[in-house]
């Protein structure tokens, strides 16, 4: 530890770090005043004696200086008071020597023999006097109880205004950046966090620009905290990266990704937890957070990094692509890399188990995986019900796995991000614009610590605070600034571009899971292709239009059967509870409603309200063979209303009307448009897979559940829409067919049909 003559003490004593690094004073100068005030005296004494040194003067003058020196010992008798009796002696005693030798000096002169005598012994030992009590109270044992430590002299000035009577401070470390000390506070009355809450009080009385003070509690004693006094404006210019701390080495070791507000490197162990990284639009969360944490880990030999971005394609991530394992900009390669992961991480727990892992650990032959989602909101809003909850399983279950999740967004409240996914996420949190935000991006104890990233706004992009497991007590509640990669968009580029470039995912050896899903990209811009054609494409002009309200009116029966379930086991029935967990639109939503009133699962909405009544209990035996009806039968009137459009708009009646019998040939018809019998299960599935293979051949492997062909199969195997949407379900989930729900339509694409020849030799066998 280097002692208190440090530069970085002046910022306590000047609240500039500049100022005390070209001013540093000697020792020596504390020395200097008592004999300077000797001399002083000295002159004066001649002075006075040249004027009124001769009768009668003389007289007058010994009489004022008599009174003076009376005056003056007694007022340094009582404003010292509060010292102790041997510093209260001490000043008494120095004054009334300096006056009566005044005295003498002005009745007799300078010339006596005496009175130079008294000056050089008398006085001299005055002034040692006064220099042995300045050197003893610099040191330990003094009587201020600060032993010349500047910042504890400074803050016993001030603890009282600031609510901290009683407390001490002393400092344990001086950087060239920083001064750091145990601050005591007087047991059972005051607590660190009382400390912290003073914090810029303790500022302000100081002197000290606005963040200067950092308090954070230490972990080993409850009466004592831990001060750090840094200068904030340390950090508020860009600070140039300096290259990767370890490459080549595992993600076990820390990550450089910045420094701290007291010079300290940003050194963040991200492993065995999950970050959000929230900020304002121009904050520099994309690029202070993404790229300087993906831009560490990507020089780790064991990790790998999937990103998604749906909101800016490139623009983000683009230049650290090729350090990528994956990266996906379209919805179909987001839930495609959404469920291989899920489906993957069950295999690597049940791989580590095996090796007696309880959990990642480097060297265990696993790579770690990152799951970066930048603009959250935008993917949780192209995702189906299925996938969210697969991605919250993902969060989960990925740490027991090796791997750990980025997210990133601008205001984590619950409208933009799951509640499941926000409390599992260590916080990094920058520029707001909304001292409101500030409880979505912060963790509790940054907030208890007034925390206060609204007031930076976009002056200063890339600084940030960062809490989570591996940061230490002394830093959460302290700013950083994240590095910069170049002085302007196109050089930052072009230097993450060639830092991707050096640590290529594709060079790196992985695991087996981590191959089967990864998609290494070169530099260019050649993302991944897509898993499903564009909407639409293949069709041939036989086709149904594909319309939303036809494939809702073709699923309704499901959706029906759905709804019920849902609102029988939470005996509720509002339309925003069908929204939020069917994900459909509300106005689909009141049709369910209605459609369950009929069938008897509901009741009339109450006056003035938008819920009804459940009328089924969720412990009713009946309830799960009223789900299976109506996932069979659906509700006609429903359907009709949802997809089917009026074949005869002019053709009107009303409710007077007579009901006209169907002529003979209506009634031919309607008979020829009935559905046939069932066809039995294998049977029925055996021509869908006949007409898969027929669409492959022809090179249309792009349809939808309206196809007319489909349709076609579905009215002569004697099944109800809801059956094909069974099928088509089930040959997707065994990788026969990829969907596309990116669109107002669903689309389903052939992708591999060798798990139907399979079958078909199954059962022949």
């Amino acid at each position: 530890m280097r002692k208190s003559s440090a530069p970085s003490l002046q910022l306590v004593q000047d609240a500039s770090m500049e100022r005390l690094a070209a001013a540093a004073a000697s020792k020596v100068g504390v020395l200097v005043p008592p004999w300077l005030i000797l001399g002083g005296e000295a002159a004066m004494a001649a002075i006075s004696h040249a004027l009124w040194g001769e009768a009668p003067a003389v007289t007058w003058a010994a009489m004022a200086s008599t009174l003076g020196t009376t005056v003056l010992t007694g007022l340094t008798w009582a404003i010292t008071h509060q010292r102790r009796m041997i510093g209260r002696l001490h000043a008494t005693l120095t004054t009334a020597a300096a006056g009566g030798w005044f005295t003498t000096v002005t009745v007799t002169g300078l010339d006596t023999p005496v009175v130079t005598g008294a000056l050089f012994f008398g006085g001299g030992a005055l002034a040692l006097s006064w220099n042995i009590r300045t050197v003893i109270r610099s040191g330990p044992g003094s009587e201020d109880g600060d032993g010349g430590d500047t910042l504890a002299r400074l803050f016993s000035r001030r603890r009282d205004e600031a609510g901290l009577k009683g407390a001490r401070v002393r400092t344990t470390e001086v950087t060239d950046h920083k001064v750091k000390g145990k601050m005591q506070l007087p047991p059972g009355e005051k607590t660190a966090d009382d400390a912290i809450k003073a914090a810029d009080r303790l500022e302000s009385g100081m002197q000290l620009p606005p963040g200067s003070v950092t308090i954070a509690r230490d972990d080993d004693r409850a009466d004592q905290a831990v001060i750090t006094v840094s200068d904030p404006r340390a950090i508020r210019k860009p600070i140039p990266w300096p290259g990767p701390s370890h490459p080549g080495a595992s993600v076990d070791k820390p990550l450089r990704i910045g420094l701290y507000q007291d010079g300290d490197d940003v050194l963040y162990r991200f492993v065995g937890h999950h970050l959000q990284i929230m900020g304002m639009t121009g904050s520099g969360k994309s690029i202070g957070g993404a790229w300087n944490i993906i831009g560490e880990l990507i020089t780790r030999k064991d990790v790998a990094v999937f990103s998604i971005d749906l909101s800016k394609d490139d623009q983000t991530m683009g230049p650290l692509r090729e350090g990528l394992h994956r990266f996906e900009t379209t919805k179909a390669g987001a839930v495609d890399l959404i469920r291989a992961m899920h489906k993957a991480i069950p295999a690597r727990t049940k791989w580590l188990a095996e090796r007696g892992y309880s959990n990642w650990e480097p060297g265990c032959g696993l790579t770690y995986w990152f799951l970066h989602v930048e603009e959250l909101p935008k993917l949780v809003g192209e995702l189906g019900g299925e996938d969210e909850d697969r991605l919250g399983e993902i969060l989960k279950e990925i740490r027991s796995a090796g791997g750990g999740v980025i997210l990133s967004l601008q205001r984590a409240d619950y409208t933009q991000i799951p509640t499941l996914f926000r409390s599992q996420m260590a916080k990094m949190c920058f520029g707001l614009s909304d001292p409101d935000d500030v409880k979505y991006g912060t963790s509790a104890r940054q907030r208890k610590a007034d925390v206060e990233p609204h007031e930076w706004e976009d002056h200063h992009p890339g600084m940030a605070y960062l809490d989570g497991k591996s940061v230490r007590n002394t830093h959460y509640a302290m700013p950083l600034r994240t590095y910069s990669w170049g002085r302007n968009s196109a050089e930052a580029r072009a230097a993450m571009q060639a830092h991707a470039a050096s640590f290529p995912a594709a060079g790196k050896k992985v695991d087996p899971f981590t191959a089967g899903i990864a998609r290494p990209t070169g530099p260019a811009h050649t993302p991944a292709p897509p898993l499903t054609p564009p909407p639409h494409a293949g069709f041939d002009d036989r086709q149904d239009d594909g319309s939303e309200r036809a494939e809702f009116a073709a699923n309704f029966a499901d959706l029906l059967a759905d709804a019920a379930a849902l609102v029988i086991a939470s005996q509720r029935a509002t339309p925003a509870l069908l929204h939020g967990r069917l994900r459909i639109a509300v106005e689909d939503c009141l049709r369910l409603l209605e459609a369950l009133e009929r069938k008897g699962v509901v009741g009339p909405a109450h006056p003035g309200t938008d819920e009804r009544p459940v009328l089924i209990a969720a412990d009713d035996t009946a309830a799960p063979g009223v789900v299976e009806t109506l996932r069979t039968v659906g509700d006609p009137v429903a359907e009709a209303l949802a997809g089917s459009e009026d074949p005869d708009p002019s053709v009107t009646a009303g409710h007077g009307d007579r009901v006209q019998e169907p002529t003979e040939a209506e009634a031919d018809a309607f008979q020829a448009d009935a559905p046939a019998p069932k066809m039995a299960p294998g049977a029925a599935r055996g021509l869908v897979y006949a007409w898969l293979r027929e669409r492959r051949r022809q090179g249309k492997p792009t349809f939808t559940a309206t196809d007319r062909d489909l349709t076609a199969i579905r009215t002569q195997t004697g099944n109800s829409r809801a059956w094909t949407y069974k099928v088509l379900t089930a040959l997707h989930e065994r990788g026969v067919l990829d969907v596309d729900t990116s669109d107002s339509v669903r689309t389903y694409t052939i992708k591999d049909l060798s798990p139907l020849d399979r079958e078909d030799h199954a059962t022949a066998a």
